[in-house]
């Protein structure tokens, strides 16, 4: 709870510097992390008040893997915002190929670069084709990893003796399920701006499932 007032205030200045920094693409990310680490500390306490047990049955990898799953989709998050502030979401217009390849060329040095100084226009993006493409073909890396892990983090809880474990697997289920069809979506439909907003919610939902299973599992 305490953590939350200065990460409300901290997100505020980071709107701040979204504007004065002419769209960074670093604090526009850090803005976008922000946003879900406020939902998700918000909806761990309202857990905390239901006051909602932890589970005690024998869940064997499942702790430590729902863990592993929730920091591979932090990374995931990341890489998510990392693509729209740098407008590489339509660099790779094909589904499942990318520019009608499945290893285009790509520069991951540059696309990369994490800081490039003050006083740069960041608005449409100023990186080239290819770098544009590294920073979307990881995203979809990345999509891939999340997909593999949380589906082994679902099918350990419905395998599990808990019903408030069952629930929150096909909650995650749902919720993945979601998320894919948005991503494919945006890249297939080029972007609109609905599908794009609904992207970002289903990445929200699927870090509300996750830390859910990560209150239930908690040691």
């Amino acid at each position: 709870v305490y953590a939350l007032v200065p990460l409300v205030v901290f997100q505020a200045v980071l709107g701040m510097w979204t504007v004065t920094l002419l769209l960074k693409p670093l604090v526009v990310v850090a803005h976008l992390v922000g946003g879900i680490a406020i939902l998700v500390l918000l909806w761990w306490n309202y857990l905390e008040t239901k006051g909602l047990e932890r589970i005690d049955h024998d869940l064997g990898a499942l702790p430590t893997l729902v863990r592993l799953a929730t920091l591979i989709l932090f990374v995931q998050v990341c890489l998510g915002g990392w693509t729209s502030a740098n407008y590489a979401a339509l660099t790779c217009a094909d589904f499942p190929l990318c520019q009608g390849q499945w290893w285009p060329e790509m520069d991951f040095g540059e696309g990369f670069t994490l800081w490039r100084g003050l006083g740069v226009d960041y608005e449409f993006g100023v990186l080239e084709t290819p770098a544009r493409t590294a920073i979307h073909f990881a995203h979809r890396v990345g999509a891939i990893a999340v997909t593999l892990v949380t589906l082994g983090v679902a099918v350990l809880g419905l395998r599990s003796d808990s019903g408030h474990l069952h629930s929150v697997a096909w909650c995650i289920l749902a919720a993945l399920a979601f998320q894919l069809t948005m991503g494919v979506t945006n890249v297939l439909g080029g972007l609109p701006l609905v599908v794009a907003v609904a992207h970002n919610a289903g990445a929200a939902l699927l870090s509300v499932s996750l830390i859910t299973l990560v209150y239930f599992t908690r040691r």
